[in-house]
């Protein structure tokens, strides 16, 4: 029995060597949602540019829509803001974002510097959107169908690679399904 307490220590670090290896090996990006192929959580949220206004999951009804969630703290967030540009004016689909854990100020004027890639932006000053979704950190982008449903997380930046690999075909799988 003595014997066996001297391995007990070598038998947990060889557990927790396995787990960390097998953790390794997982795609950072492609991270587990608890709510895919589920509805937008329920929220009132405030409009970053529109205080007097307020968004609700009805807003992302009836059309495809792109949710960024990006803050003024982020570098990466700022430095996708580009891209994002290049996909206003989509007829498809719509760009939103969820401005996380920031200052109303320091995003409206990282917005008046960089200028506005988003329709609208959900203000989620303490984060409870966010929560309710599974944000790990920023950025990520979530993809929502026309109903209002959850159909793809992506975590990371944005760019014309990962846009065209992950979005772009569940975008038009999504279209086939409305017969768009």
């Amino acid at each position: 029995m003595n014997r066996l307490k001297l391995f007990l220590p070598l038998f947990l670090v060889i557990l927790l060597g396995i787990a960390l290896y097998l953790g390794l090996k997982q795609d950072p990006h492609k991270l587990g949602l608890s709510l895919l192929d589920k509805p937008l959580p329920a929220f009132v949220a405030g409009d970053l540019l529109q205080q007097n206004k307020t968004l609700t999951p009805q807003d992302f009804k009836g059309q495809i829509t792109v949710l960024n969630v990006w803050a003024s703290w982020c570098p990466s967030c700022k430095s996708e803001f580009p891209f994002l540009f290049s996909l206003r004016g989509q007829p498809d689909f719509q760009v939103y974002g969820l401005n996380y854990r920031d200052s109303r100020n320091a995003a409206l004027s990282v917005l008046n510097e960089m200028g506005n890639p988003y329709v609208r932006s959900v203000y989620d000053p303490e984060g409870k959107l966010a929560l309710d979704l599974g944000v790990y950190g920023t950025p990520e982008t979530y993809l929502i169908d026309a109903q209002g449903v959850i159909r793809y997380r992506y975590s990371g930046e944005l760019n014309q690679d990962v846009w065209q690999k992950e979005f772009q075909p569940k975008i038009l799988a999504l279209m086939q399904e409305v017969g768009k």
